[in-house]
């Protein structure tokens, strides 16, 4: 952002004004906030067995598709049944 002022000599002087935050600082807390926000959204498709299912199709080489999808529950619900329960 620039001004334009007179110099006294009716000359125009442009005067280059600088920001007055420290983009150290600024980038610093963007990064916090970023790797945060990664964070939280790694953990939410855990819990809603997004990264379950793309681990599955790594797993076994298909592509996403309905068929995949009932293989991928199917596999997670006999998983679940064999698991002991507690109390």
């Amino acid at each position: 952002m620039s001004l334009i002022s007179g110099c006294g000599a009716d000359t125009l002087v442009r005067k280059t004004l600088r920001p007055k935050t420290n983009r150290k600082k600024v980038n610093a807390v963007r990064a916090g906030i970023t790797g945060s926000l990664n964070v939280f959204v790694a953990a939410l498709r855990e819990i809603f067995e997004e990264s379950a299912y793309e681990r599955f199709l790594a797993r076994a080489k298909v592509e996403s598709s309905p068929t995949a999808y009932g293989k991928f529950l199917r596999e997670t619900e006999d998983a679940k049944a064999r698991r002991p329960k507690c109390c």
